[in-house]
């Protein structure tokens, strides 16, 4: 029997690293193209909260937070929070789909009975968007 000659095997190897080298290329451009394409669209997704209002009467609070889109994109508004400056949840609405255009500013609501705010003590109002972008704002209890 009868070894394979030098030539033939330097020839194998260079066959087999330069396919690995183009499997792995394929396989990078692929998964770099698709997280810039998923990146681009939560850059151009951009909101703000603008305002506050706070109404509470009889043990019920009403708060609107407004939302300015100063994305290019249509976001939507799937939940509101309140919570208390150490995080901690005071009342929410999670069952919000509210559309805003960019450009647009639009007041989401959140009503919760048997909830109250300390006067003068803060607060941080955060809105989130169906695609995960998030937006908070803090304010004092009138």
């Amino acid at each position: 029997m009868k070894a394979v000659s030098p030539i033939v095997a330097t020839v194998l190897l260079i066959v087999i690293a330069i396919s690995t080298g183009i499997l792995l290329w394929i396989w990078v451009s692929g998964y770099i193209s698709r997280n810039h394409t998923q990146s681009t669209i939560v850059l151009e997704e951009r909101i703000r909260v603008e305002a506050i209002q706070v109404n509470s009467t009889d043990g019920s609070l009403n708060v609107t937070i407004y939302v300015r889109n100063i994305g290019g994109i249509a976001a939507v508004i799937s939940s509101a929070y309140v919570l208390d400056v150490n995080g901690n949840y005071i009342t929410a609405n999670i069952s919000i789909s509210e559309e805003v255009e960019p450009g647009e500013v639009k007041g989401v609501a959140i009503i919760s009975s048997n909830t109250s705010l300390t006067p003068g003590r803060m607060y941080i109002a955060k809105v989130v968007t169906s695609r995960g972008i998030e937006a908070s704002y803090l304010f004092i209890a009138p």
